[in-house]
Parts: structure tokens; sequence; C-alpha cells
């Protein structure tokens, strides 16, 4: 059971991915849709309010009202969630794709949302779960339909909600079942008010079952070390991108996957990983792009941004006692968007694409002991002019069976050459993951 409740909120976050299209990234796209910022303005502190507050009503022991043990769990869990939300912000500094502020990553109204609908969905169970994670879908959704958020925004600040209240959120006990019995007598429904035991029991049933299903959670920094771009129009030439100012290098993003078995040795993997950036500055040199021309030294707005959807199949080759191996091979699909326009607003070009990729992978792992291990993996493929390369390494933490913790370093490697759009990126991404198992 809890599998299939935190299944259903991960659909839910990576349902971004459909429900955001990429041309609602504009910055400062507010215009006439003031009602869907001010909708998820009232979300995300209904959520929790809704979900704290019911356990002042919601104690299964009829002569009393109030779950103070829920109460308890509601606090610890939010606070959690509030507290890493806003040192984040404060340490990560990332500008808002409006340019407001340097408040951005994580977003503080998807965490508080989908704070308040995983504690619905922990202590009180899926019938009331799924509608909640609905409504934190569309706070999230509305961040960044109204350009105060980029997805990874929305994507770090749903994890850290959901996180939160796995971690320390149990169901409630004393939940009353209706069960069928069959007896000499004949037929009957026996009423039975029980529980899960609270968060021993379910840590207990965490450590006695094996590493099944898992999301995983990985946020850091990213360093651009290039990023060229050129659209495929006459007389349009290639521009570093990374020449302008970079008020927004590093950029800090999130990606997440979730994986599932699939057989014996096999998993089965799906990731999402928004890469978004913002600079102003001006180029030393003229620059042609989507049909506009950019004098030497005119001050411009530049928005860049890639989005890799992927699905892997990984098949474990050895799984030893200190060694483990896999060899994987997926498809993947990425956006890419880039635009110039002065920042008087009088010149402005956009150029987008969409690329189709296969790719394979591999990794090792070296476990040290139970609890540490070391990983390291690569991921890639070149079709004619196209490249991707993934690779880096990671030293895994494991408390429990339930739960990693990890420091890694990824080199990323982008380069799509279509009809309309070229890209050569490059980055360095140093990164904390966080992973929960099912």
């Amino acid at each position: 059971m809890p599998a299939a409740k935190s299944t259903g909120a991960i659909v839910l976050v990576l349902s971004l991915v459909v429900l955001v299209p990429p041309g609602a990234m504009a910055a400062g796209d507010d215009g006439d849709d003031d009602w869907i910022r001010t909708s998820g303005d009232i979300l995300q502190i209904a959520l929790p309010v809704l979900g704290g507050g019911a356990t002042f009503f919601t104690n299964p022991d009829p002569d009393k009202k109030w779950d103070r043990e829920g109460t308890k769990q509601f606090a610890k869990a939010y606070g959690l969630a509030w507290g890493s939300t806003y040192l984040i912000k404060i340490v990560a500094a990332k500008a808002r794709p409006n340019g407001a502020n340097r408040t951005s990553f994580p977003s503080g109204h998807t965490m508080s949302a989908f704070a308040g609908a995983g504690f619905i969905d922990g202590r009180f169970g899926r019938a009331f779960g799924i509608p909640a994670f609905a409504l934190a879908l569309w706070t999230g959704y509305t961040r960044v339909h109204s350009g105060w958020h980029y997805r990874d925004d929305v994507i770090a600040g749903a994890s850290i909600g959901m996180m939160s209240n796995w971690l320390i959120v149990s169901p409630l006990p004393g939940k009353v079942q209706f069960l069928p019995t069959v007896n000499q007598n004949g037929y009957g429904i026996q009423v039975s008010v029980g529980g899960s035991g609270g968060q021993q029991a379910a840590d207990e049933q965490a450590e006695a079952r094996p590493r099944h299903a898992s999301y995983r959670f990985n946020f850091g920094p990213a360093f651009v070390i290039s990023n060229t771009a050129s659209s495929k129009g006459e007389g349009d030439n290639q521009f570093v991108l990374s020449d302008l100012e970079g008020f927004n290098d590093p950029t800090t993003t999130a990606v997440v996957t979730i994986e599932f078995p699939v057989g014996a040795r096999g998993r089965l993997g799906v990731t999402y990983g928004p890469f978004e950036a913002r600079d102003q500055g001006a180029f030393n040199y003229d620059v042609s792009f989507g049909g506009e021309t950019y004098l030497a030294g005119t001050p411009l707005d530049s928005s860049w941004r890639f989005y890799d959807l992927t699905a892997r199949y990984d098949y474990a080759l050895a799984n030893s006692e200190r060694w483990g191996a896999k060899v994987g091979a997926g498809a993947g699909v990425m956006y890419s968007y880039a635009m110039l326009a002065t920042q008087d607003q009088t010149q402005s070009a956009l150029v987008d694409d969409q690329t189709f990729y296969p790719f394979l992978g591999a990794d090792v792992e070296y476990r040290f002991s139970h609890h540490w291990a070391l990983v390291v993996d690569i991921a890639g493929m070149t079709i004619g002019n196209d490249w991707i390369l993934d690779t880096g390494g990671t030293v895994i933490w494991r408390p429990s069976r339930a739960w990693d913790v990890a420091f890694g370093y990824t080199y990323l490697s982008r380069k799509i050459d279509t009809d309309t759009f070229y890209n050569d990126v490059q980055y360095s991404i140093p990164y904390l993951s966080i992973t929960r198992f099912w």
C-alpha cells in the first residue's frame, strides 16, 4: 500500500512534463491569467491547513477528537519541508525567470502544497491523497505558467514536500475496516478497529521489505563549461551563450528518477531533467539568430533551456557482497530552446526543436560496507552529428533499507544538430541525491 500511494504522487510530479507546455515558460507570462496565479497562492496555504487541521477531528478513539500524534507528525514534516526549502533558497540564490528576485529554487508554493498533500496521503490514505496531489500539481503548474518559477524549481519543491512526509508521517492508526465473515451460523460483517502500529511499525516493515520501487531526487549547482548555439537561417552564425555576463551561472537544477524492478535482475527507470538559465550582457561580435541581427555591444537578454525525458532498462550482470555491475539501454526525447532579445524589446528571436535519441549505459558499484558504496557510471550515444554523454561518480550512504543519501558529480554533454537548431553544451554538476525505496 505505501508503494501504491507514493507511486501516485510520483506520477503526478512527472505529469508536469505533459501539463506545462514548453511555451508556458515565458518570463512574466501573467497577462489575463491572474486567476491562475491566485489559485496557486490559495492552494499553497489551503492544502497544509486542511491536512494539519484535520488532525484535530480524526482521533480513532470515540471519546477523543484530537489526533495529537498526527498533529505532531504534521508539524515535524511541514517544518522540515519549510526549513529545507528556505535554507536552499538562500544558498542557491537562483534568479527567477521573470527577474523579480533571486529566490527561485526551490518553489516554496509547490513545496507547501505537496507537503500538505503528502501529509493527507500519508496519514489519511489514497482516497483523500489523490485529490490532494492533483491540487498540489495544479499549484506547481501555476508557478511555471505565471513566470515565477522554472520547472526544476517546481520539481524540487514537490520532492521536498513529499520526502519530508515519507520520512516522518505514518498512517492513522485505528482505521475502521469492514471484513466479510463466514461461519457455521451464516454470513456476516466483522467491524475491525486496528492500525499500522504507528511510525515504528512502518519503519520495521520497511526494513523487512526488499528495495523495490524507488524515487530519486538529485539537486545541485550546474556550472556551464561551454554553450554554443545557432539557428539554421541564412546568414546565421554560431555564438557562445556563456560569453554573456553569466549572472545566473551556476544555475541550480533538479532531476528526478523513478525506478521499478523488472524480473529478478532488471530495473526500468524514467528520468526527467529540465535545465534552464537566463543571462544578460552583450556580445563583442555581431550575432545573427532567428532572422534577427544583434550588433556587437547591444545589451541583450538570453533564455536557454533543454528538457530531457528518458526511459532506461538496466540489467544486473553481477551482484556480489562487494561488487555490482549493470548494463543498460534506453531512449530519450529532448526539447531544446534558445531566445535572444534586446533589453529594450525592439528585437526578439526564439528557436526551438525536439530530438529523439537512443543511448547505452553502464555502471560499476563497489560496496565498502552495508552502509557505504561507490558507483561510477556512464551513458551516452553518438549518431551523425548528435552527441549525448553523461558520466560521473557517486558516494552513497545507506542509513536504512528505505533511504539512500548520496553525493555525486556528473559531466553532462549535449550536441544537437537539427534542421533548425544547433546547440553544443557542457555542464559540470556536483549534486546531492536522496532516494526513497518501497
